[in-house]
């Protein structure tokens, strides 16, 4: 596949693919529909039909192996009508169990602990809009030390939702009676000397992709807007019991592919005449505009660090099976991930904290404990990069096709970032990929997802989606079962190479598209990717690319957005150094406009 069909997916946006609880759908199964076979279909197949099927897979076989075949076929296509009809549930778990660690390869045992910076903390600010930009490690501690209480938190932010989403169009549903009655049990549990920790009372948002009880979650879709779960996910489920105050279910791209919902385009904060990003479009936006205190998105390809690098926040992709999936819409079994969106590094350490753990019911899920402490010594850290990361950035790589793709040169902002990191002393390596056809993993994507929404494609409910999914999912029937087997197969040697090249670094540093291949190959891997904001740059308004839509236009200033991708489960090594290069570059304070 080519570039340009990277880009049809969503520019990278296609949104983690999450498995939802059992749930009362008015008018959706939660089941694969089932499709009856087409009576009126010829399903007789000669060798003309195979001759030309031939060119789909690039192969060529004699004519009397065609010959032969073709019978043989026939009776296939026959049979595999009647297996489409069968219902199956649309949570329903492979088989085949995708696991990132190395056979032989040892990974240390963390303990959870997180151990902030001892710096120390500000007092509550008399202006509300500067207690809802504040961290939640901020929050946290003056909701501890009776500052403020729960209640006036989430006040704070119930006022500024209603004021400023219209210009963004970030949320789906707010639950405003909902979020009061728990900052209220909050601050009933902190009077009695009771706290659940450091996220107790603290106001959040969740990607409406993640079931919560009785509250809509639509998946971002016209056909499934009416979804209403019957229990909370897993994620959900631990965000309460660690004290989190629901604000509401921001926006998912439909079907997390994109930037838009059923009720249109979620848009930046920065400039709100262009996208957020996706497909967690909503979380990204939200806290970027001081709309709640964190976010929960999720990630099959950049979904979590796309809007974060779009609304210059913090967004952390975990390493795959650390964050349960249970309970939340099912799309790509072997690359989902849950994760956090914040304003600071910090926060998405206390974060991951409390949604880090297994589950019985994810098939995926990995026992590993999330250790965070911000006492690191960068002269023990080797940070991989190529300069070339830090040229262009976009959708690829530089070359013939560049215009076509927006590459445009790497901003102010991510050149401070490198300068950044080499000024706080660790030792810098240059590293380069083998040339390899990384693109072909794209196929997994695609094949995964028709799969778990088979039924829209044969119902032809698919032609109703505002997302490109539809030709996706089609072009999967047409690949063959031993080309998938064979990228698979490819994907463990992508899996070899990363962990050869995490022998020689640490962490792989770049700008957040500097390198798109970087980003995808973490994605199929495993491995955990942060973003964060390290300057800003001045551009017309773009699209969901880079490129803006109109070089002539006026231009705007935007966030940039560095990352880094480190070794399975050591989120808390990336999250402390990003937390130092944050202190270093001091950017993070600067706040859109909007409000």
């Amino acid at each position: 596949m080519d570039r340009r069909e990277v880009l049809a997916l969503g520019l990278a946006a296609a949104g983690a693919g999450l498995r939802p609880a059992p749930a009362k759908a008015a008018g959706t199964a939660e089941t694969d529909a089932g499709n009856a076979p087409r009576e009126d279909a010829n399903l007789t197949i000669g060798v003309e039909t195979l001759r030309e099927a031939e060119k789909l897979h690039a192969v060529r076989f004699p004519d009397d192996a065609l010959r032969r075949l073709a019978p043989l076929l026939s009776d296939k296509a026959k049979a595999i009508g009647p297996f489409h009809a069968e219902s199956r549930p649309r949570d329903l778990q492979p088989a085949s169990r995708f696991d990132p660690r190395m056979p032989g390869r040892t990974y240390p045992v963390q303990h959870d602990h997180v151990r902030l910076h001892a710096g120390r903390r500000p007092t509550l600010p008399r202006a509300d809009i500067d207690v809802a930009f504040a961290s939640v490690a901020e929050q946290a501690h003056w909701l501890a030390t009776r500052q403020i209480s729960s209640l006036r938190l989430t006040e704070i932010y119930l006022d500024r939702i209603p004021r400023i989403d219209p210009k963004l169009n970030a949320f789906i549903t707010i639950t405003a009676d909902l979020a009061r009655r728990q900052a209220k049990e909050r601050d009933a549990e902190l009077a009695a000397g009771r706290s659940r920790g450091p996220l107790h009372g603290i106001p959040y948002t969740l990607k409406d992709v993640i079931d919560t009880a009785g509250i809509p979650t639509t998946w971002g879709s016209s056909l499934f807007r009416q979804r209403v779960p019957s229990e909370d996910s897993a994620v959900a489920a631990k965000l309460r019991e660690a004290g989190g105050v629901l604000l509401g279910k921001v926006a998912t791209a439909e079907l997390a592919n994109g930037a838009t919902w059923f009720g249109g385009m979620v848009r930046n904060p920065w400039n709100i005449d262009e996208p957020s990003g996706g497909s967690s479009a909503g979380s990204g936006s939200s806290v970027a505009a001081g709309l709640c205190a964190f976010s929960i998105g999720t990630d099959s390809l950049g979904s979590i660090l796309n809007p974060a690098d779009r609304c210059g926040v913090t967004g952390l992709r975990p390493t795959f099976g650390r964050v349960p999936v249970h309970g939340c819409m099912p799309l790509t079994p072997s690359l989902e991930r849950i994760g956090p969106l914040c304003r600071r590094a910090e926060d998405a350490a206390l974060v991951l904290a409390a949604i880090n753990g297994p589950d019985p019911r994810s098939s995926a899920s990995i026992d590993f404990g999330f250790a965070y402490d911000s006492a690191i010594d960068p002269r023990t850290i080797k940070v991989g990069y190529s300069p070339k990361w830090f040229s262009k950035v976009g959708f690829g790589e530089a070359g013939g096709e560049g215009q076509l793709l927006g590459l445009v040169p790497a901003s102010p902002g991510h050149l401070n970032g490198l300068a950044a990191m080499k000024d706080i002393g660790v030792e810098m390596v240059e590293v380069e990929f083998p040339v390899l056809p990384y693109a072909m993993l794209l196929d997994s994507l695609y094949v995964e997802s028709a799969a778990i929404f088979e039924d829209l494609t044969l119902s032809g409910k698919d032609a109703q989606l505002i997302a490109p999914w539809a030709d996706s999912w089609r072009q999967a029937r047409f690949l063959s079962a031993v080309d998938y087997y064979q990228i698979e197969r490819f994907r463990r040697q992508v899996m070899e190479m990363m962990d050869r090249l995490f022998d020689r670094v640490d962490i792989l540093f770049a700008p957040t598209y500097g390198s798109f291949e970087l980003l995808m190959i973490a994605n199929f891997t495993g491995h955990p990717g942060l973003s964060f904001r390290s300057g800003f740059a001045e551009t017309a308004t773009r699209d969901l690319g880079f490129a803006p839509i109109d070089p002539s236009g006026a231009k705007r200033r935007v966030t940039s957005n560095i990352s880094m991708h480190g070794r399975l489960f050591e989120e808390g090594k990336m999250l402390a150094l990003a937390r130092l290069l944050e202190e270093k570059l001091d950017v993070w304070r600067e706040r859109p406009t909007i409000g």
